[in-house]
């Protein structure tokens, strides 16, 4: 590989920090408001302008999915983001749960407002992109913004970069699998248009989709038994159909299938988690570029066989993309212990 030599600098530092926390998804800003609430200064950055990770910038809507009628859970800060979600009006009812789906453009208010109440220090529009270390121990990060390449200090960093990145970079151990093995990433999309009435009672007269669905084509997933006939919102048929037809055609590495989630009354469909890229790497540049390109193409292909075979999408067009690709696995700290599956 060509390289070429950067010159030393002298970098301003813009912060110190008891405890700095890098990535803004729901673990990270859940870490930082927790800590911030037990009165450690403490620093949030992220690399995008809002806060939220996949909820905001990705746009799935749901952080409780699973609870379901007796569901035993620890409760906590996610169970706060939906009340402050549905007092801004900010959410919807999930589909197949008891919880709240989150809408994404209010979720970065509700973000906001968490941040701030807790006392962290917010940081946007900033990428950590190497590390400083004293020996093998992480004294603070280097940052790229608009202001130029600057430091960051602190006694604690918690890497929730969802890659590992900060960890990888002060040479903890990790482990990655081969991309064949890798999960997929998706191109999530929002359609407006939509005739909700229509759509339901398509669901629920024809459709009639459960969890065992998920063995399909795309999944070929096993459900333990007694999740077998529980509704869950998978649409994958229409989808195979319109490749058999014709009407669209597919690389090898793509599929279409997977769930919806908030339909509302206006004719929006959100969190349309149908559209999956397999063997990409989510820490290489020229995969992560050519999934959004390929992605975005993909989705239209959809929304024609959502137009075509879907009660109810007949009228469909697209609304948004997600503001970045949605990703499910990376790299993976070396810890303690890992979970395997």
């Amino acid at each position: 590989m060509k390289t070429i030599k950067e010159s030393a600098r002298e970098i301003p530092v813009l912060a110190e920090t008891d405890v700095l926390v890098v990535g803004s998804g729901p673990g990270g800003l859940t870490t930082a408001i927790a800590a911030a609430r037990e009165g450690v200064d403490t620093l949030l950055l992220e690399r995008f302008g809002c806060f939220g990770g996949v909820l905001s910038q990705v746009g799935v809507e749901g952080v409780a999915w699973y609870r379901h009628e007796q569901t035993v859970e620890s409760n906590g800060i996610g169970n706060e983001f939906e009340v402050r979600a549905k007092e801004l009006g900010g959410s919807a009812k999930e589909p197949q749960s008891n919880s709240e789906a989150l809408d994404a453009e209010m979720f970065k208010v509700v973000a906001d407002k968490m941040i701030l109440e807790s006392g962290a220090r917010p940081l946007l529009h900033a990428m950590a992109v190497d590390v400083i270390m004293d020996g093998n121990t992480i004294k603070g990060i280097i940052i790229e913004s608009k202001s130029g390449r600057q430091a960051l200090l602190a006694k604690r960093i918690i890497d929730a970069t969802g890659d590992a990145d900060i960890a990888a970079r002060a040479g903890a151990p990790y482990f990655k699998a081969s991309k064949e093995e890798l999960m997929m990433v998706t191109v999530m999309f929002a359609c407006r248009g939509i005739n909700r009435d229509i759509f339901q009672e398509y669901v629920r007269e024809k459709l009639k989709p459960s969890y065992s669905d998920w063995a399909g084509e795309s999944w070929d997933q096993r459900t333990s038994g007694k999740e077998k006939k529980m509704f869950s919102p998978y649409l994958e048929n229409p989808f195979n159909r319109a490749v058999k037809e014709g009407l669209i055609s597919l690389d090898e590495n793509i599929s279409i299938g997977g769930t919806w989630s908030t339909l509302s009354p206006e004719g929006d469909a959100t969190q349309l988690n149908m559209v999956h890229l397999k063997k990409k790497d989510c820490t290489d540049v020229w995969d992560l570029t050519k999934s959004e390109m390929e992605g975005r193409d993909t989705v239209l292909k959809a929304i024609s066989a959502l137009n075509k075979y879907v009660p109810g999408f007949e009228k469909a067009r697209l609304r948004n993309f997600g503001m970045t690709l949605g990703t499910r696995e990376s790299r993976k700290i070396q810890g303690r212990y890992s979970l395997t599956e």
